[in-house]
């Protein structure tokens, strides 16, 4: 009886434990930053990985998640639109960045291939990066492009140079298309 109930417990506990590690990836959470120094910014997480440029103090990024590895951010320089890695040291966290929830790709009918479908316009004057899940696509300025993707939730990151990332999810369902048109909203304070 008692084996039997510290069998119990010990399973308990794993399980509290993966949800603690697996909650942890899903609640990773973007925000704005600076650096703090001069830092190299790398293309890996560690100084084993190529240096990509050196990082002025001050410089703005956009921290996708503040979630490490190795004890580096992975980041993208604001001013370039390059994504890489910054130890944590030289980064002052700073304003949250929120998700768009949905409603940034707009349907457009159905279409006869199973896998849904989204034209993208790039409606800028800047080469922009979309990043859908794990796939990137590279936009030159007004370029109109329609790309493949699978069906279900999906998140995405949207940047562009000197341009703070948009970020979110949106569901895409099959035999649809949609259409999303990339633009600049700026603020005057």
């Amino acid at each position: 009886m008692f084996k039997r109930q510290i069998k119990t417990i010990l399973i308990i506990i794993n399980l509290i434990i993966i949800i603690m590690c697996n909650s942890a990836n899903l609640f990773a959470q973007s925000h704005l930053g600076k650096t703090i120094g001069n830092v190299h910014f790398r293309s890996g997480p560690g100084k084993d990985f190529e240096i990509i440029s050196t990082l002025k103090e001050g410089q703005q990024i956009f921290i996708i998640s503040t979630e490490t590895e190795n004890d580096y951010y992975n980041i993208i320089d604001i001013q370039t639109n390059k994504e890489g890695f910054i130890h944590k040291k030289f980064v002052k966290i700073g304003q949250k960045v929120d998700e768009q929830d949905g409603g940034q790709f707009q349907s457009d009918g159905s279409i006869s291939n199973y896998s849904p479908e989204a034209e993208i316009f790039n409606n800028t004057n800047k080469e922009l990066t979309l990043k859908i899940n794990s796939d990137n696509f590279i936009f030159e300025p007004y370029q109109t492009r329609t790309i493949t993707l699978a069906p279900g939730s999906s998140t995405y990151r949207a940047s562009a140079p000197g341009v703070i990332p948009s970020i979110g999810s949106e569901n895409f369902e099959s035999n649809m298309k949609y259409k999303w048109k990339f633009y600049i909203v700026t603020h005057r304070r």
